[in-house]
């Protein structure tokens, strides 16, 4: 039971992206450097931190990077053509680097576009601060865009930089149409 509790305290504290100590003991009242303590903490490195740190690891062009569960995850088109998933911890740390076998021609596509950009992806999370960047991503689909997700004061902000003359938008609203999550009964 005690160790559900603190797992429980930990997970809160990831979620809420705070800080939690918990201590696990026998029950007795005596503490002993035996005891097992965890400490979660929230994500320290930036995005331009993780950023860096993932191009060092994979030389190329950043396509996208995003925080997620206290880790950052970037795609990297590498110099040689090929697609790169480099995962981080929140220190910025690679933790995981695998190529991305599973590409088609939309893939072609698309890296032909990134590296076509005038605007690259940290450029355009300079570009479009007004809070915490947590995702920056190229989009291809019409006009090459970077979608850039920012959160000031607990509230999350959409944005579009323009790949090419770097200007920033608010991103459209997203409709969820074809969204699993959406919670519609259709």
């Amino acid at each position: 039971m005690k160790r559900i509790i603190i797992a429980s305290v930990a997970a809160a504290a990831l979620v809420g992206g705070g800080t939690a100590f918990a201590v696990a003991s026998d029950g007795t009242d005596s503490a002993r450097s035996s005891s097992t303590a965890f400490q979660a903490t929230a994500a320290r490195a930036s995005l331009s931190d993780a950023a860096h740190a993932a191009l060092k690891a994979v030389p190329g062009t950043l396509d996208s990077i995003e925080r997620d569960h206290g880790r950052w995850e970037a795609d990297v088109l590498g110099q040689d053509g090929t697609w790169h998933e480099v995962t981080l911890d929140a220190n910025a740390k690679v933790i995981d680097q695998r190529v991305d076998r599973d590409t088609d021609a939309e893939d072609a596509a698309e890296a032909k576009a990134l590296r076509n950009a005038d605007v690259s992806a940290t450029e355009a999370a300079r570009k479009a601060s007004s809070g915490t960047v947590t995702s920056v991503e190229f989009d291809d689909d019409r006009t090459p865009v970077w979608e850039v997700e920012t959160v000031t004061n607990h509230k999350e902000r959409d944005l579009t930089v323009d790949a090419h003359s770097g200007k920033v938008t608010q991103a459209p609203a997203d409709d969820d149409h074809g969204d699993d999550d959406s919670g519609d009964d259709d």
